[in-house]
């Protein structure tokens, strides 16, 4: 027999908390495909409350930072080639867009599926 390759089956948690979906989990208990992937963490059940407990990292209070120098004088020489004559400094947006998580195996299962690819 292959032992280097076995199934497993658990209950899909998002822990992150800076997500709208937080906390949700599924309500059955399903086969995790791709388990070597790093995204499947296993955790037993006496250890869930302390693995699900998770205090938010602070916030960035930085929306915009100046641009480099090269670029902030090419910005400008453009401005000024364009005939605007405001003398606002550009500032590059710095905040983070959060997107939902996703079930990254099923994922990749699915277009490997869509290619025709064999498994």
């Amino acid at each position: 027999q292959n032992l280097d390759h076995g199934r497993a089956w658990g209950i899909l948690t998002f822990k992150d908390t800076s997500f709208p979906s937080s906390g949700k989990t599924e309500s059955e208990a399903r086969e995790m495909e791709h388990v070597m992937y790093h995204d499947w963490r296993l955790v037993p059940k006496h250890e869930e409350a302390a693995f699900s407990a998770c205090t938010p990292a602070p916030e960035d209070s930085l929306a915009s930072v100046p641009y480099p120098p090269l670029l902030r004088a090419m910005i400008l020489a453009e401005r000024q080639k364009n005939g605007d004559t405001s003398t606002e400094e550009p500032m590059l947006n710095v905040q983070r867009t959060r997107m939902e998580p996703w079930d990254y195996p099923a994922k990749q299962e699915d277009k490997g599926r869509a290619k025709g690819t064999p498994v």
